[in-house]
């Protein structure tokens, strides 16, 4: 009869490697799965998959205004400029105009009591309606570009 070797000491130590190995990378995987798996969850909670959720979501939050009165200026240097008006829907767009003081330089400046909000603005420099060059919040109203101050 031939004689069967017995695995040597060397042979079981690899095998016993394997084995931690192989439990090792069974735990970690399970680990990521499990972590795989919430985070899939919990960016299906915060990404909507449908349509009408994402409308709802993309809407503004209309954040309060305060009701306090503070004054703003609304300033524009315009050089060789005769007359300055500040042209606004707090002052019916010209109805009531408001003229800027003429300054050295150009400069024209004036100061106007807001409470809370969002105000649509325009300059009128010699009759020509004129965008604050510093503001760049602007909208197109019935195909006039104008500008937005917003008073918080």
């Amino acid at each position: 009869m031939p004689k069967i070797k017995k695995p040597g000491a060397l042979f079981v130590l690899f095998l016993i490697l394997i084995a931690l190995v192989l439990t090792w990378f069974f735990a970690v995987s399970e680990d990521y799965y499990d972590y795989a798996a919430d985070t899939i969850e919990s960016s299906a909670s915060v990404a909507p998959l449908n349509k009408e959720s994402l409308l709802a979501s993309a809407k503004p939050v209309r954040q309060p205004y305060d009701t306090e009165v503070k004054y703003r200026k609304f300033y524009l240097t315009a050089p060789g400029a005769q007359k300055v008006e500040l042209l606004a829907d707090f002052n019916r767009w010209g109805k009531n105009p408001i003229v800027l003081k003429p300054y050295r330089k150009g400069y024209f400046e004036t100061s106007v009591a807001l409470t809370g909000g969002e105000y649509k603005y325009v300059f009128s420099v010699d009759g020509r309606d004129v965008l604050d060059p510093v503001n760049l919040d602007r909208r197109e109203v019935d195909g006039r570009e104008i500008c937005i101050k917003t008073v918080k």
